[in-house]
């Protein structure tokens, strides 16, 4: 059946429509009207801008007229008394004078009169330039005039003879040019005072319109201005009302972004993360801040270069208008990957994240954006897995009875009853009261290393169901070791899956009782129906007794640890491309109080020793050593006090740069310390809890527990280990244990 969503936006209903469109077109709407009134507001105050400078040309006019209509009587003033001074031979230089500054006034006034009337766009006024032109024209004689007057000096006006003071020469021409000017010029002076009178009429009555004009221009430039303002107060209290709105829209974002548990986000044509993304998205990619980012940038980390280029290419086809999203979303190269992320304790959390993608689309246009989802399917994969195991688990009855048909019978009892009861410890631990941190970590460790055991034994029986039974328990016990803190409720996944495993140590170990009976049945003689009823009591009494170790001869159990160690090595060995030979001397003075301890140290070593030291034979051809690497178990019972194993191995040796990165990383030492401490010291830090340097986790290394676990048996018995090296040649560890606990551990099994 096909998704109804993309339908759903490629259609919306006539109302989102109508929105979409009503939308747009209000606001162009609140644009134009916005730019309308605040251009008509710019018109009116350039006008009004130019309308009052005008008035005020056309006052400065108005000025310079009124005060000039009054100068051509001066003029004549001065004229007739300077004609009289004349006649009556006295002094006339300061009517001279006068005359010239009333000229020259009467320039200068009548050239602003002329500038501020074209300033003030009067000039050409038909009610205005008779009146000017004819003061000009006027004026224009009387300023000749006046000029011959200057022309002429009063210190040669007058001349002495008997019968007293007469005009000179320069006096009589000085005095027929006043005469002449009396005689010609008072019309003109009078007709000029008369024009100046009239021109300010005339502007008088301009600058009275220019006044109402500019009034008029204020006024409405007052009501467009208020228009205005109230235009913008009704947008800004719309955009209080959009902005309350979109606030609200976006804190109901934010909570659904904050509260998602599926990382979200959009990714624009450049393939970059737009600013807005759920919270999730950072905790599942582990990014601090994934927004802006290429997405490129973002998978690169989390996927391979082959992986990358087909997802790149997938959301490259997303863009095309014609690709059906639903039919491509099969190819979706991201539709579920594996990624690994480092922890605090320097491991790596495996998780699997699941990307889908779709087209971001409005109504009636392309999409500008796709949208990405990306959650976490680790819950599922591993329930899907566990699904598989399970029926694994029921399609492998067969398989698993031939894995018993093929294990020792004495070390295959002596394994399911050492299971049993570590099995049994590591739910006491589980259960075990402590609510701080520390208390957790300590369950998790013992845990672990309870496990760890098991889980070495079963791969020397090469009992793959508990192996991988085991393996996927230390996954989830891994998980909860690179958490920064722990809750009571994180360890309930834990008991469920011990339990499970509980059960089926009981299932193998009933399965193994009835393949133990058969066994019994079929090398026992023909007897007779009494002996044969007493063949099988005798027989149920060896398999009620085979829930406890045995306690074989010596030579027969150095060849039975020898067997299981061989056999541990070669799988060791080829689950990591290596080729192994095993060299063991002194297991059969190993005493029965130190077997148990012995095999499960000697397992831890073996497994280490393959996964951690010798090298790929090519490595080794290389560095001239032969193909096959060498492991070797030696136990003596020499010293007085003390029993010493000792497991070498030919390979690279310990990495002395490794294990101070990691216990940096791992915060077990400062810089500081690490320049300090000795070499022995610094090699120790491999027996600490959750410390590995494998590259990555395995079946048989990674985990940071098999040595932890040795370390924790061996001084569990009152011994000492110890680790010596040298890089390219071997490593080798040497383990003491006490003889007084082996005497009083026989004594008590003997009593």
């Amino acid at each position: 059946m096909k998704s109804s969503l993309p339908k759903a936006r490629r259609a919306p209903t006539a109302r989102t429509a109508r929105q979409a469109r009503t939308a747009p077109s209000a606001q162009w709407l609140q644009l134009s009207a916005t730019i309308l009134f605040a251009a008509a507001l710019a018109v009116l105050s350039m006008l009004g801008v130019r309308r009052a400078g005008q008035l005020q040309a056309a006052s400065s006019a108005l000025q310079l007229a009124s005060q000039l209509s009054a100068q051509p009587q001066l003029i004549d003033a001065e004229l007739t008394l300077m004609q009289r001074g004349l006649e009556t031979t006295t002094y006339v230089g300061d009517s001279q004078r006068t005359l010239a500054a009333l000229r020259a006034g009467m320039e200068g006034a009548l050239a602003n009169i002329h500038n501020s009337l074209r300033d003030a766009g009067l000039r050409g006024d038909a009610a205005v330039s008779p009146s000017l032109r004819g003061a000009l024209k006027r004026w224009a004689g009387v300023s000749r005039g006046l000029q011959a007057l200057q022309r002429l000096h009063g210190s040669q006006l007058y001349s002495d003879t008997a019968a007293g003071s007469q005009l000179s020469s320069a006096g009589r021409t000085m005095k027929a040019t006043v005469d002449g000017m009396l005689a010609t010029q008072a019309k003109n002076l009078q007709l000029m005072s008369a024009d100046l009178s009239q021109l300010g009429a005339t502007l008088r009555t301009a600058v009275d319109q220019g006044g109402r004009s500019l009034r008029t221009l204020l006024l409405a430039g007052a009501a467009v201005a208020t228009l205005l303002l109230g235009l913008m107060l009704y947008y800004a209290w719309r955009s209080r009302a959009a902005a309350r709105a979109a606030a609200a829209a976006e804190r109901q974002v934010s909570n659904i972004l904050g509260t998602v548990r599926e990382g979200l986000f959009l990714v624009d044509r450049d393939l970059r993360l737009s600013d807005t993304c759920s919270d999730s998205l950072r905790e599942l990619l582990r990014l601090p801040a994934p927004a802006g980012r290429r997405l490129q940038e973002v998978l690169e980390p989390l996927v391979d270069a082959k992986t990358l280029g087909a997802a790149l290419k997938f959301l490259g086809l997303l863009w095309r208008d014609k690709v059906h999203e639903e039919l491509i979303e099969s190819v979706n190269p991201l539709s579920q990957i594996e990624v690994s992320f480092g922890n605090a304790h320097g491991g790596s959390d495996v998780r699997y994240l699941a990307f889908s993608f779709r087209r971001v689309r409005a109504a009636e246009a392309a999409g500008d954006y796709i949208l990405g989802v990306v959650a976490d399917v680790t819950d599922r994969v591993l329930l899907a897995r566990e699904l598989e195991h399970v029926k694994a688990d029921s399609d492998s009855q067969a398989s698993l009875q031939l894995q018993l048909l093929r294990a020792d019978p004495v070390l295959l009892r002596a394994f399911l009853a050492a299971a049993d009861g570590a099995l049994r410890r590591s739910n006491a631990v589980l259960t075990a009261s402590g609510i701080g941190q520390e208390d957790f970590r300590n369950k998790l460790n013992g845990v672990f290393r309870e496990l760890h055991t098991v889980k070495g034994e079963a791969a020397a029986l090469a009992l793959s169901s508990f192996v991988q039974r085991i393996h996927t328990l230390e996954d989830a016990l891994g998980a909860l070791r690179g958490r920064s803190t722990l809750t009571g409720n994180d360890f309930l996944p834990i008991v469920v899956k011990l339990d499970e495993l509980i059960n089926h140590l009981g299932q193998v170990r009933s399965m193994q009782e009835r393949v133990a009976t058969l066994n019994s049945l079929n090398r026992a003689p023909a007897r007779t129906a009494d002996a044969d009823s007493d063949a099988h009591r005798d027989t149920t009494v060896i398999t009620d007794s085979a829930l406890l170790p045995p306690e074989p001869a010596a030579p027969s159990q150095g060849r039975e640890l020898l067997e299981l160690f061989d056999n541990l090595a070669q799988q060791v060995a080829t689950a990591h491309a290596r080729s192994v030979q095993l060299k063991a001397r002194g297991l059969e003075l190993v005493p029965p109080a130190y077997t148990a301890l012995i095999k499960d140290v000697c397992i831890q070593m073996i497994r280490n020793s393959i996964a951690h030291g010798i090298e790929p034979p090519a490595q080794r051809l290389q560095h001239g050593k032969l193909e096959a690497g060498t492991v070797q178990i030696a136990f003596t019972a020499d010293h007085a006090d003390e029993y010493v194993l000792t497991v070498e191995d030919d390979g690279d040796g310990l990495s002395y740069e490794q294990i101070v990165d990691k216990a940096l990383r791992l915060d077990l030492i400062s810089p500081q310390q690490a320049v300090a401490l000795e070499r022995t010291a610094i090699y120790r830090l491999i027996f600490q809890p959750g410390f590995s340097t494998a590259p990555q986790v395995s079946e048989h290394a990674g985990r940071g527990v098999g040595l932890d676990a040795v370390s924790s048996l061996v001084r569990g018995h009152g011994g000492r280990i110890g680790v010596s090296t040298a890089a390219g040649r071997y490593t080798r560890f040497k383990v003491l244990l006490p003889k007084g606990l082996a005497g009083e551990a026989a004594a008590a099994s003997a009593a």
